[in-house]
């Protein structure tokens, strides 16, 4: 891994909730601060829809207002930790409007995801060029060396951080247009590929002073701190940053990541015309059962696992595509799909099917209604 430098002299640091500073980037900000660099914290929302840790504070859960006030204060006192003489963190919140926190909801398979029903006002309902213009006067007025936040994926999914990143990445393009753009760093998730790693010891008590000011939020001991209770992290285990680039490619690829349905939709074409006619001994369709069953158990394992209907679309278009083409005579003369009622129930039950799991606006029962209302 080739080893880059890292030593801007202008910091801006672009987080979706306050606590979030500390915690991802909590060594970075104490290692710029020491240094002597200015260091500038934007913070998108005021984590209105957090999930308190400590049981005298569980009626704020709930109460948008109050509780986005009492997280604010908590961050004026992190901030407040980084300070060495002079050197502070300045600090702002998004000002062409308010966000709000858009809280998280938890698939069927436990992994983050945007609720279904979001205020107008949440930091994910809102347009992307919205958000960029806020970073965007931001930027122009600090003129940044280095822009940090969440990766393209928002960490571990939480929409308001992948709005972060979108919004950032925007920005900075926009920037670029009249300035020299500055670096683009992104904080590496466990296992994800890294450049730099900042902090350990000599900046660990500062990033646990910090994150003790954020004790509604966060657990912590005295040796290292923690989101949920089992999964404990060293105050001095360093922070890993990865090189972003911050061009409209970056923002085309997760569009791009979905044509894979395309191919699995000519697939489940074929093998399900293939299969419908085939019947049991006895008469039973087998075919028919199993290539309903097949088009079923995809369509809905896209719809759940995916954050979006891009893929299932893609699927579908290809999947309807090849059936209606394999209905058609081939130069023998013989047809996959014939005028019998199995191949009348493949043809139109396989896309209404697909139709009513695309329209279907909730799929999921106990475990799949998981909500999560706060930000972690």
């Amino acid at each position: 891994m080739a080893k880059q430098s890292f030593n801007p002299r202008r910091v801006l640091l672009v987080h979706a909730h306050p606590d979030d500073e500390s915690l991802f980037t909590g060594h970075v900000i104490a290692d710029r601060i020491a240094s002597g660099a200015e260091v500038f914290l934007l913070t998108l929302t005021r984590g209105e829809r957090g999930k308190v840790k400590l049981a005298d504070l569980k009626p704020l859960e709930g109460r948008g207002q109050q509780m986005g006030a009492f997280r604010t204060a908590e961050l004026m006192n992190a901030i407040a930790e980084y300070t060495v003489g002079d050197n502070k963190v300045q600090h702002a919140f998004a000002g062409t409007r308010a966000y709000l926190d858009s809280g998280i909801r938890l698939n069927a398979f436990g992994k983050a995801t945007r609720k279904r029903v979001l205020d107008e006002m949440s930091l994910a309902a809102a347009a992307t060029a919205v958000i960029a213009d806020d970073i965007l006067a931001i930027m122009k007025q600090i003129r940044p060396d280095a822009v940090i936040t969440y990766n393209s994926r928002g960490g571990f999914g939480h929409p308001d951080h992948k709005k972060a990143y979108e919004a950032s990445a925007l920005a900075i393009r926009l920037y670029a247009k009249e300035h020299r753009p500055p670096q683009f760093w992104t904080i590496a998730e466990p296992g994800e590929r890294f450049d730099i790693e900042v902090g350990g010891k000599a900046t660990a008590a500062v990033k646990k002073a910090a994150l003790s000011a954020h004790a509604s939020q966060v657990l912590i001991k005295e040796e290292t701190y923690s989101l949920v209770t089992g999964k404990e992290t060293r105050y001095d285990a360093p922070e890993r940053l990865r090189r972003a680039n911050a061009s409209y490619w970056s923002s085309v690829k997760p569009w791009m990541r979905s044509l894979w349905a395309l191919p699995l939709g000519w697939l489940l074409g074929i093998a399900g015309t293939l299969l419908h006619l085939t019947k049991t001994e006895a008469g039973l369709p087998i075919g028919l059962i199993i290539a309903l069953l097949m088009v079923a158990t995809l369509s809905l394992a896209l719809r759940i696992m995916r954050r979006s209907r891009g893929a299932l679309y893609l699927m579908a278009l290809a999947f309807i595509v090849t059936v209606l083409q394999m209905a058609q005579k081939s130069s023998g003369d013989s047809q996959f799909v014939t005028n019998s009622t199995l191949s009348t129930y493949w043809v139109y039950g396989s896309i209404a099917l697909i139709f009513l799991i695309v329209i279907f606006p909730r799929l999921h029962k106990a475990v799949w209604s998981q909500n999560a209302s706060g930000h972690r």
